[in-house]
């Protein structure tokens, strides 16, 4: 009877065991190829809003050229000058704040750490990452945990800002600065959110970790571009989706071609 029961156990473990082994298997299968299924949409809203961006003509130039700039400015002040992880730190904790009101629950924070590199009698400081740190043992939702990151705080603000400046001064002449700044906000988020989901590899599987990176990148484009006409309305929001659509239809069109004909 006591081997009987033994067996019984043993069977039921490898059972359960077996089980969660092709859900996660499933699971993981599922994220993969959702994250190819979703690089077209990537691509094809990026050239969207790139050629929109191309045609739409202010001050001179176009808003790819001003913001064009701005980003890479901000790319190379990121690499070689200053981090400003405490403004990251800012707009994450009061996103967390918000969606945990909102929905219940509560995120991560955000923390800068610099680490220290020991030399031949002295120390080496390395630069300072954004690292995540948990601040709730509920977990939640992931809607909650996931949404300081699709918000690009500082972008919006511009805009906003933008839009009030031409409310009070219609011919106002600093709307190159403005589109300056909007191209460095949207460099500072993405590169700094790169950052911060790059601390959660330990526990993420690669295709998770290039999903969240998938999703924060065709959220925070969305939200910019669709706040962009707040400066400068001669930017059609309308056009660029339809242009993203057209050009994602061709990219999916392409694939399955190339795939199973």
């Amino acid at each position: 009877m006591a081997i009987s029961g033994f067996l019984k156990c043993y069977a039921l473990t490898s059972m359960a065991s077996i089980g969660s082994n092709v859900q996660s298997f499933f699971a993981r299968l599922l994220k993969i190829l959702m994250v190819f299924s979703l690089l077209p949409l990537t691509i094809g809203l990026w050239l969207g809003v790139l050629e929109q961006l191309e045609i739409t003509i202010v001050a001179g130039d176009s808003l790819r050229h001003w913001m064009g700039w701005g980003f890479v400015t901000y790319v190379w002040c990121h690499l070689l000058l200053y981090r400003p992880v405490g403004f990251f730190q800012a707009s994450h904790k009061l996103f967390s704040a918000v969606a945990g009101w909102l929905f219940g629950g509560q995120v991560g924070t955000v923390a800068s750490s610099a680490g220290k590199e020991k030399g031949k009698g002295k120390e080496k400081e390395q630069p300072s990452t954004a690292v995540v740190k948990s601040t709730s043992t509920d977990q939640g939702s992931t809607l909650v945990a996931f949404s300081p990151y699709v918000i690009p705080f500082y972008a919006i603000c511009l805009c906003i800002a933008g839009w009030a400046l031409r409310k009070w001064k219609p011919q106002w002449f600093f709307i190159e600065l403005l589109l300056f700044c909007l191209g460095m906000a949207m460099a500072f988020h993405w590169i700094m959110t790169a950052d911060a989901l790059q601390q959660q590899r330990s526990r993420w599987h690669i295709e998770t970790y290039l999903l969240a990176v998938e999703l924060v990148f065709i959220l925070t484009l969305l939200i910019a571009t669709a706040c962009l006409p707040w400066i400068t309305p001669e930017f059609s929001f309308g056009q660029a989706l339809a242009t993203s659509l057209s050009h994602t239809q061709q990219l999916y069109s392409t694939t399955i071609q190339q795939l199973f004909f």
